[in-house]
């Protein structure tokens, strides 16, 4: 990481505990003094921060995504950053119609991701809003309808995403000498784990008791939708509606193949008692989760269907298990070209742990830093797949520590015939769940974005590497997924850095 971005971290940090705690001592007074009355003759601005210093007084903060200082209406990710310079060069190149266009939708980007963490976090509250919902949405569209491309010198220094690294941890754990442990350990992991990406099917077959898995709902409106038939914005980015993005979760959605030895192997529905009470995995409705996110590939946005499915833990094999604990979860993203075909497909356990990818013959390896030293570099267990295993692939999953052993290509018939039947569910809804206690809702994670009760030992022993938290489960957005160097999940340009599209004939 370049000085200048490790300054920039430090100072964001350091800022963000001293704003935090002048919120903090403002939330007892700012809440409780103002009448209704009082907040009316509020300016927006202000109503929005004092919704923001509610929020964080009742610990309800939605961490998936970074706030945009001086702009409370906004909130930014990693593709914020990254569209934030295609508009810058747009200007530069004094194209002001194009960079018109896309400074507008990429205010209403953040402007979608505020409203989305704004949403849950009002839902969470355990008492009536300072400022009503209706207020706020209306402030925040009215402020972000008033930014001009103008604003936008301004507006690109706020927008600013941390990386989940702590260098601090690095500097005081003696990085440089302690990642060479990490690196061997990590090379004989993959020794001891990648070789059953080269069993025939019969074999994985004999191998295990396999429960199958497959998506509800399947039919003719996920089979005829297209990606090409959707709007997009001026970046290039698909803008399906709730229906839209229903359809293209079920058409490109795994089938599971899991070696089932015990309940900790079966999949459910994250739930919440109450409040403070540890999460727990509902057995009886077994659930996949899907979100959308996009990637700067190859010159250009294109569509990720990002899949998670959730286990109530990983059991402890022996006394000593550092990698077992409280919940699990696996995560299989699949990455779409303009045309709607698959390209390439990567997963990642709910830790961020064990990134692996699965290139199509569509594109080629790139030669990459990483591949010359010891960080970690693209692992490419099962070679290049045919796009028709990645539009209907089947996942095979192993029991206990549900590392993924296989993927290949789906019997759609024979898998329906005998599958256990599956309910896709939008993933934002983890953010917001109904307490069983009936006392209202609660976020599965934490304000920092770590689901509680999830810790594994192997922060004890992996926290020189910089990943605050190794190995506890947490929200997008958070997926730091190298121990030796740095990665994140959501990096728009993270699949750029190791494939490419081939040259043109």
């Amino acid at each position: 990481m370049p000085d200048t971005m490790i300054a920039r971290c430090t100072h964001w940090r350091l800022r963000q505990v001293l704003v935090l705690c002048a919120l903090l001592l403002l939330v007892g007074c700012a809440t409780a003094q103002q009448t209704p009355e009082e907040i009316a003759t509020l300016s927006c601005i202000e109503k929005l921060q004092l919704s923001d210093i509610q929020v964080i007084g009742s610990d309800v903060r939605n961490a998936s995504v970074a706030k945009v200082e001086e702009y409370p209406f906004l909130r930014a990710n990693r593709n914020s950053v990254l569209m934030g310079q295609q508009v810058g060069a747009a200007l530069d190149q004094d194209d002001e119609v194009l960079a018109s266009e896309l400074f507008a939708d990429w205010v209403t980007q953040m402007r979608v991701l505020d409203r989305t963490a704004r949403a849950s976090e009002m839902r969470n509250l355990s008492v009536k809003p300072v400022v009503t919902v209706s207020e706020q949405e209306a402030c925040a569209n009215s402020l972000a309808g008033a930014l001009e491309t103008e604003d936008f010198a301004q507006l690109s220094d706020a927008v600013f995403v941390p990386d989940d690294y702590l260098d601090f941890q690095r500097v005081s754990g003696l990085y440089p000498l302690t990642a060479f442990p990490a690196y061997f350990g990590y090379e004989a992991w993959k020794r001891d784990n990648l070789q059953t990406f080269t069993l025939s099917e019969d074999d994985l077959q004999e191998s295990g008791d396999w429960l199958i898995y497959a998506p509800s709902g399947a039919g003719a409106k996920s089979a005829n939708i297209k990606a090409v038939n959707i709007s997009q914005d001026k970046f290039g980015r698909l803008m399906p509606t709730v229906s839209e993005l229903e359809a293209l979760a079920q058409k490109y959605a795994p089938r599971l193949r899991i070696d089932t030895r015990s309940d900790s192997d079966l999949i459910g529905l994250p739930t919440l008692q109450s409040r403070d009470a540890r999460s727990e995995v509902d057995l009886s409705t077994p659930v996949m989760f899907y979100r959308l996110s996009h990637t700067y590939f190859g010159g250009e946005w294109i569509p990720q269907l990002v899949y998670s499915v959730w286990f109530p833990e990983r059991p402890k094999v022996g006394f000593l298990d550092i990698l077992a604990g409280h919940l699990d979860a696996l995560i299989w993203r699949v990455t779409l070209n303009r045309d709607g075909a698959p390209i390439m497909a990567d997963s990642i356990h709910g830790c961020g742990c064990y990134h692996m990818f699965f290139p199509t013959n569509g594109v080629k390896r790139l030669h990459a830093p990483e591949d010359d030293d010891i960080r970690e570099t693209a692992e490419t267990p099962a070679g290049f797949l045919e796009a028709e295993t990645l539009a209907q692939p089947v996942l095979w999953i192993d029991d206990t520590s549900h590392y993924l052993l296989a993927v290949t290509q789906a019997d759609t018939q024979g898998e329906r015939s005998s599958a256990i039947s599956v309910v896709l569910q939008p993933e934002e809804s983890l953010t917001s769940l109904p307490l069983a206690d009936g006392t209202g809702y609660a976020s599965l994670y934490d304000n920092d974005g770590f689901i509680p009760g999830t810790d594994r030992l192997e922060r004890f022993i992996l926290w020189p590497m910089g990943i605050e938290r190794p190995g506890a489960m947490r929200q997008w957005g958070r997926h730091a997924t190298a121990f030796v160097g740095r990665r994140h999940f959501d990096d728009p340009v993270m699949l750029g850095r190791y494939f490419g599209f081939p040259a043109p004939d």
